[in-house]
Formats: structure tokens, sequence, C-alpha cells
């Protein structure tokens, strides 16, 4: 029996092929699905309506859950012209990838879709994307279970002073258990604004440096979740004079995932803030 399908999703992966057919990978509230666009990189096909990070509604046809699904309408519900700036854009793909890593094998599309919808929106209209893409990683993780204690000693329960960011256990430490990517007490305040501060008080923080937040975001990311290669073109947007030594060179190690979460329990709009 012939089934067909009409749902909302953001397009976060598109990869033409030579037959000039296109396959997109979707995120929605109800899933997360590959699809493919019949002659959809030809003119007069769906391609603008499927260019990365479009919300759209999409009506799709397969005969078996694990068939590729096959897109026979494509309809545009917003896009975000903003994104396709060069620094906003690397910004938007990282936590695109990042969105797509949290969704493979565990079923948190939903929360992870409102998060990505709320922060690329963010991207898009905040004075600051670097930080909207900053707070937005985190609270990805969050969503995932994955985010680091950050208002306690990881190790001893101790409130602080909290001075290191232990990636193998999972949050910081203090200065009796240090352990981990040293941090200043600035650094480690705006570590736990970033993972589990008020979205406004975050968004609204100078957070000077910049370049210290993307190694610790990397390093966590890259042990608890898996490596990424938008990092390195998101480092060169935040830092077009020169490149930032990943997180991974500063001495990340191994052991267990920490498994607590610190976002928040909804998705505000960064671009409200």
């Amino acid at each position: 029996m012939k089934r067909y399908t009409v749902t909302d999703g953001v397009v976060i992966k598109r990869h033409p092929l030579p037959s000039g057919d296109l396959v997109v990978t979707l995120l929605g509230r109800l899933g997360k699905w590959r699809a493919v666009a019949r002659k959809g990189t030809l003119p007069g096909g769906n391609v603008g309506r499927l260019s990365l990070f479009h919300d759209v509604t999409v009506q799709f046809y397969r005969r078996k859950d694990e068939d590729l699904a096959l897109l026979t309408q494509v309809q545009l519900n917003g896009a975000l012209p903003a994104l396709s700036g060069t620094g906003t854009y690397s910004y938007a793909h990282l936590l695109c990838e990042l969105a797509d890593a949290l969704t493979v094998d565990v079923h948190l599309e939903a929360r992870v879709y409102d998060y990505l919808t709320s922060g690329l929106r963010g991207l898009a209209s905040h004075h600051d994307p670097e930080l909207v893409a900053l707070l937005y990683a985190w609270r990805l993780l969050g969503v995932a279970g994955l985010a680091p204690r950050v208002g306690a000693c990881v190790a001893c329960g101790a409130p602080g002073p909290l001075v290191a960011l232990d990636v193998t256990a999972g949050g910081l430490t203090c200065d009796r258990d240090r352990s981990g990517l040293p941090l200043t007490a600035p650094e480690a305040e705006e570590v736990r604004l970033l993972v589990s501060g008020g979205m406004a008080e975050a968004l609204a923080a100078a957070m000077p440096g910049r370049e210290r937040h993307w190694q610790l975001l990397e390093a966590y990311v890259t042990y608890h979740v898996q490596e990424l290669r938008s990092f390195a073109a998101a480092r060169r947007a935040a830092d077009p004079a020169g490149a930032h030594p990943t997180g991974a060179d500063q001495g990340a190690g191994s052991a267990e995932p920490d498994a607590r979460t610190g976002a928040d329990a909804s998705a505000p709009r960064a671009g409200a803030a």
C-alpha cells in the first residue's frame, strides 16, 4: 500500500546527485529522515526550497519505513537569508551537524528540533551570532543528557571555587580535585551561564574569551558525541585572522561521559533576546 505523509522539518543536510536528483536529511518533531527529490537540482525543481536551514512542509511517499522517502511536494515555510553570510553559515552548519549527531540512535528529535530552530532564528537575528552558536551548542548537548555538571565539583560535590573543566568526567572540578582544562574564575562562570544559566542572561554576557570557549566546546563534543568537521569553519568565522587550537589539543582524556543535563526546560528564542 502506498504511504503518503505530510510533515514539517528543517533541512540539515543536502547532497546533489549526478543524475540531478537531490538527497536531503530533514529533522522535525516527528523524527529525522532522508528523502530524495527527483530532478530537484534542475531549473524549475525544488532546489531553492530545499536549501540548507530552510523550514519546509513536505509531502513524501514510501512503501516501507526503511525505504528512502520520495518527496512529491515541498512548501517553503520560512527562510533565513542572514544565514547565508560567511560567519553565520558556519555557525548554523555546526548546530545542524551537532543536531544530526545527537539524533542517530535516540528519539530526541522533537526537543532537538525546537532548540535547533530557535538557535537558527537567533543566529539570523541576534547581534552576536557567535555567542548564539556557543550557547545553543551547549543547550543541544543538554537536551541529549550530555551537558557537563557545572553547579558543583564533579569529583567531590564541593560548590567551588571551580577551576577546570574535566571533559572525561563530564563537569567542572574544584581546586582540591583539579583536573582537566584549566579555567579562570570568569571563564568558569561563563561556562555555567552557557550550560545552565538563563538564556537571556547568557546572551547579554560579554564573554571576551571566545577562543577558550571554542576549545572547551570542541573538546567536550569530540569526546562525548563525535568529531564534527564544522568546528574548523566555525573557528575560522570566529577568528578570521588565525585558526584556534582545537580543544583536543588541550588535553582531553578518556572516561565515561556524565549524563546530567543543565539545559533549560524549554527553548526560548534567541532572536527575541
